[in-house]
């Protein structure tokens, strides 16, 4: 591809579309938006640090003038790499937008800027008796923006469903610097194609998102946690269709495998029993009396499928235990091994047993440690290949590894990223999931939202671009934890 640079002659015509405290060219405060969590360092030549909604128009038309690629940012807590300016040009942070414009109790919505922070909206909300159910694992630092970006999941989405669910409407700015209102301010609405569907986890390739107005719901009167401990994981597996059954459905279903729980075991010793091969951790929300008898039947349910035990809390403290048995295994199996490669593949949920089995299958071919965790609910199964040896050799034997897990979700009926996205990390898999056809079909929606490419280049779809190639080679080699 062929981009435009930021030349002082260009740089110059900028700063008299823009304040000079939004642009920022310093090496040091570059270096601060030069990587996501994929820590892929990758410098842009520019930072735009926008202070107002109004002032992405002016730079996308200046950039479009001159062809030079813009790559928007959120928190950058992204695990795919979608926010890295992997074509130089700009990075345009949106964090400084970070206003809860409203929040109406009548409506049951909230407007606010793509800077907001998961957390703040959700604990605006609670403040006037609503909820916003959208929880990625990362909702206490990464923004609205980029759960917007990526279509964020998180435990909860089993009952609530993910970010798109929950976005009524989006205010954009496309790639000439025109701005466009996608969808009505109202729940229904079929007037045309659902372009702001589109927009939603489309990476920012689209269109920079200034402003969404997000669905809310009565905030629950209360919650009840649960953790069910099974002698293995199919009975765990086994616990989702039996829950449909009885008409339960629980706002989380979190799962871990045997080898999960072993590692965790070490951690938090005495709160697992020798004899637990597959955990759930549950929760259920709504009206008191009705969690009450959802919380009995969840446990009786799970009693009678097998477990071989449940503990339940009503919140607090004892909550938080609950969940630090599952929050716990990212940072244990970051400190226990010397590589970790953790991917986010998804699978329909009867498969996920099947899965797993045939992932640890796979593993055991590649001496290599395979476990997993994740959002049983909806089949999210966070796989990690894990080794205690860092060297070439290892490397080797765990890109071969991952390479045919995700071949397997996909063989399963599945998917290669069930919330992380494609981003730079996930590029050279895509053809395992989306044919040529459907590849060129939305390569061409590319290409008539944004003619010259402009918006974050190298991402989803540029696998055999040289620059994507060296920069996802980089990633293999530095890779430790995802």
């Amino acid at each position: 591809m062929d981009f435009g640079r930021v030349t002082d002659d260009r740089l110059r015509e900028l700063q008299g579309e823009l304040p000079p405290e939004c642009l920022l060219r310093e090496p040091q405060r570059l270096e601060a938006f030069a990587a996501d969590e994929l820590k892929l360092p990758v410098l842009p030549e520019l930072v735009v640090e926008a202070r107002e909604a109004r002032q992405v128009p002016p730079l996308l038309r200046w950039a479009a003038r001159h062809r030079i690629p813009v790559t928007a940012r959120g928190a950058g807590t992204g695990l795919s790499g979608g926010a890295l300016p992997v074509h130089g040009g700009v990075l345009l942070s949106l964090a400084r937008l970070d206003r809860i414009l409203e929040i109406d109790p009548v409506n049951q919505t909230a407007r606010v800027e793509p800077g907001v922070i998961n957390a703040a909206l959700q604990e605006a909300a609670a403040r006037r008796g609503l909820f916003y159910p959208p929880d990625p694992s990362s909702w206490e630092s990464s923004s609205l923006g980029g759960n917007i970006a990526h279509n964020a999941g998180g435990p909860r989405c089993v009952k609530y469903g993910v970010t798109r669910d929950w976005v009524m409407q989006l205010r954009v700015v496309l790639a000439d610097g025109s701005e466009a209102t996608l969808g009505p301010a109202t729940r229904k609405g079929v007037v045309g194609y659902s372009l702001r569907d589109l927009v939603v986890g489309s990476e920012g390739t689209l269109a920079v998102v200034t402003q969404a107005l997000l669905r809310l719901l009565p905030k629950p009167e209360a919650t009840r946690t649960l953790l069910a401990f099974f002698p293995d994981l199919d009975a765990a597996c086994a616990m989702v269709p039996a829950f449909s059954r009885a008409g339960i459905t629980p706002s989380a279903i979190e799962f871990m495998d045997g080898e999960a729980i072993r590692i965790v075991r070490q951690e938090l010793p005495g709160e697992l029993p020798e004899a637990c091969a597959g955990l759930l951790l549950l929760e259920c929300d709504g009206r008191e009396a009705a969690v009450e008898q959802d919380s009995l039947a969840i446990g009786e349910a799970c009693l009678e499928g097998g477990a071989l035990d449940v503990l339940v809390a009503e919140g607090g403290p004892r909550r938080e235990k609950l969940w630090e048995v599952r929050r716990s295994l990212s940072r244990v199996t970051r400190r226990a091994f010397a590589r970790k490669i953790s991917e986010d593949i998804a699978v329909p949920l009867d498969r996920i047993g099947e899965y797993m089995r045939g992932a640890r299958t796979i593993g055991r071919e590649h001496d290599l440690l395979v476990l997993g965790y994740g959002h049983l609910g909806d089949g999210n199964i966070h796989v990690n290949v894990l080794a205690t040896v860092d060297d070439s050799p290892t490397l080797q034997r765990m890109r071969a590894c991952v390479d045919r897990l995700l071949a397997l979700a996909v063989e399963l009926g599945g998917t290669i990223s069930g919330e992380h996205g494609v981003g730079v990390a996930k590029q050279p898999w895509i053809g395992l999931e989306l044919p040529p056809t459907l590849l060129d079909l939305q390569k061409r929606i590319k290409q008539a939202w944004d003619p010259q490419g402009i918006l974050n280049p190298g991402k989803i779809f540029d696998w055999q671009s040289d620059r994507a190639r060296e920069l996802f080679g980089a990633m293999r080699e530095g890779e430790k934890s995802n």
